[in-house]
């Protein structure tokens, strides 16, 4: 059986197709879109119809890629493609992660269904920046290259941005302007950095550079100790946005840093111990600010970055790179699920800010809610036995047995845990918590958010307990 297929010596044009029909097909899906925004806004039901084709594309997307996976392990045994010297590189692994990709596009467009619909005209263009922000993200995954990972991070962060500049409903709202400042700097300093460590010859030197270049690339995907403030600017507007900022892109992030990882020296004492302290502050950093702050969507943005820190120092101890990413994705699922039930509040209640006020007497609202609530927060917290808590003990376990600073990074991370734990129980003692008024029922109940919810937190537990 052939184990390794080079294209660039055998191009098979029907092959070539098959592997990048997903891509063909959110091309397809964009242009659709634009077809509708141009010429059917005003005549049609334009957000059902745009919110359809694009989740049917995501679930053709999948279904093509689960026939390919299984039509490769039929006929080979470490299946592998090449692409462009070795640029791009296919396998069964990669076509799992798209598969999960598409996916998790299919549950974002069903729990922000309702969010999006202030404004429902301009759903095409919202669909459409998915639709191309999809293949990046899946491309990512396969390349090799640190610069082109870093390349097709940067596309995506832009976006994602554009994806909530497109939600804006007054003229005068802007989000973030920061978070382009932010980006852009760190898009410069990586490719000055990145630039100069081909042309410095001493291995100290080379070590500190590679250093910033790192530390550039955190700062892009906001697994940076001062990020959260300008990333948080804009949290009580935009809650679909915030899924991409603090679930989706992190994930991005750890993808790109293990591309980058795989392709310097680990083995210089100045460049790890520098990296490690970093990414120790970092979490830290973050703990003490999902600590202090009473705001849910900045709650979970904070604590999302302290998973991602404990993620990356992994990285950094040059761990299971597979196990890793692997982890990254886990995590962004569930905080799917826990934002998908504050869109849920965000309809029903249409607060100005989303504070932990508003979990007041949940329970008397609406206890199936209250108690889906409070077990995705739980899981998200590792109390419940789930596969967010066998991955967490996992990283732990890796940090604590790396040499000696292990002792020390892992009780960092287990101080971070501690913190995050702290607020996050508190949520869940004021869903229970008597009101002193009568509280608004929940009316606008959303199945699908209840269906993502419920699909996750069954995988999580029952592929934890397994």
């Amino acid at each position: 059986m052939q184990n390794v297929i080079n294209l660039e010596n055998t191009i098979n044009t029907a092959e070539l197709f098959s592997y990048f029909s997903p891509e063909v097909l959110c091309l397809l899906g964009i242009v659709i879109n634009f077809f509708l925004f141009l010429f059917f806004k005003r005549k049609l039901n334009v957000k059902r119809v745009s919110d359809f084709i694009t989740v049917g594309i995501f679930l053709l997307n999948s279904f093509i890629l689960g026939c390919l996976y299984a039509r490769n392990n039929a006929l080979f045994d470490n299946y592998n493609i090449n692409l462009f010297s070795d640029l791009i590189v296919f396998n069964n692994e990669n076509i799992i992660y798209k598969i999960i990709l598409n996916l998790f596009f299919v549950l974002f467009i069903l729990c922000t269904y309702k969010i999006t619909r202030k404004a429902k005209f301009k759903t095409p263009i919202i669909n459409s920046n998915l639709l191309l922000l999809a293949p990046f993200a899946t491309l990512l995954l396969q390349v090799q290259n640190p610069l082109l990972a870093f390349v097709l991070l940067d596309v995506c962060v832009y976006l994602i941005y554009k994806y909530a500049s497109n939600m804006r409903i007054r003229r005068e709202e802007t989000y973030c302007p920061d978070f382009v400042i932010m980006s852009l700097m760190a898009t410069v300093l990586f490719f000055a950095f990145y630039s100069v460590a081909y042309l410095i010859k001493d291995e100290l030197q080379s070590a500190i550079i590679n250093v910033c270049a790192t530390m550039a690339l955190l700062l892009k995907s906001g697994i940076f100790p001062i990020y959260n403030y300008t990333l948080n600017r804009q949290h009580k507007n935009n809650i679909a946005y915030s899924i991409l900022l603090f679930s989706f892109l992190p994930f991005l992030g750890i993808v790109a840093l293990s591309k980058f990882i795989l392709n310097i020296n680990l083995a210089n004492e100045v460049y790890l111990i520098t990296l490690l302290a970093f990414g120790a502050l970092t979490v830290l950093t973050c703990a003490i600010n999902a600590f202090k702050t009473k705001n849910l969507v900045k709650y979970l943005g904070n604590a999302s970055y302290v998973y991602y820190g404990i993620i990356a120092l992994s990285l950094f101890m040059s761990s299971d790179m597979k196990f890793c990413i692997n982890s990254a994705l886990t995590f962004a699922f569930c905080l799917l699920g826990v934002y998908s039930l504050l869109c849920v509040l965000k309809i029903n209640l249409k607060p100005d800010k989303m504070n932990f006020s508003v979990l007041t007497g949940l329970f008397m609202r609406n206890g199936f809610f209250c108690v889906l609530f409070a077990l995705s927060l739980l899981i998200l917290l590792n109390v419940i036995p789930s596969l967010i808590s066998v991955n967490n003990i996992q990283l732990l376990k890796g940090i604590y047995s790396f040499d000696k600073m292990g002792f020390y990074l892992s009780f960092v991370a287990v101080a971070a845990n501690a913190l995050i734990l702290f607020n996050g129980l508190y949520a869940v003692k004021l869903c229970y918590t008597l009101p002193s008024t009568k509280p608004f029922v929940l009316t606008k109940r959303t199945m699908f958010n209840y269906i993502v919810l419920c699909s996750i937190i069954l995988f999580l537990i029952i592929k934890g307990l397994l």
